[in-house]
């Protein structure tokens, strides 16, 4: 199930999915989302949008979960409806909260790359 969801304070459309994922995640506010990427990404010098930063990032705080028959985002909440979960993928990242995708767009289709288990 998809649900529209947009952190973003000025309702902006813009590349900011790792903001929003990770805000949602962690249920902090975007602004304090974008201060902990920021300074973490900058220290490791990288940009926070890129995945090899959250890949990284994304380890160091959570379980990555290794599920390989689960290959697109549809498949996983179709598979694992509880919990709180950031799919990474190809120049994405969403939250999924027991069995919601919480995003701008509807990326179920979209191949996952990577599935970090928040809580």
């Amino acid at each position: 199930m998809f649900k529209y969801y947009n952190a973003n304070p000025l309702g902006l459309k813009v590349s900011d999915c790792a903001v929003r994922a990770y805000s949602l995640a962690m249920n902090i506010s975007w602004d304090s989302a974008y201060r902990e990427l920021s300074e973490e990404a900058r220290i490791q010098g990288y940009t926070f949008t890129e995945m090899k930063f959250l890949d990284k990032f994304l380890s160091e705080k959570f379980e990555k979960y290794k599920d390989l028959k689960l290959y697109r985002v549809r498949d996983f909440v179709e598979d694992k409806s509880y919990g709180v979960w950031l799919i990474t993928m190809k120049d994405h990242i969403t939250c999924i909260i027991d069995g919601v995708i919480y995003d701008t767009f509807n990326p179920e289709d979209r191949i996952i790359y990577d599935i970090y288990r928040v809580k």
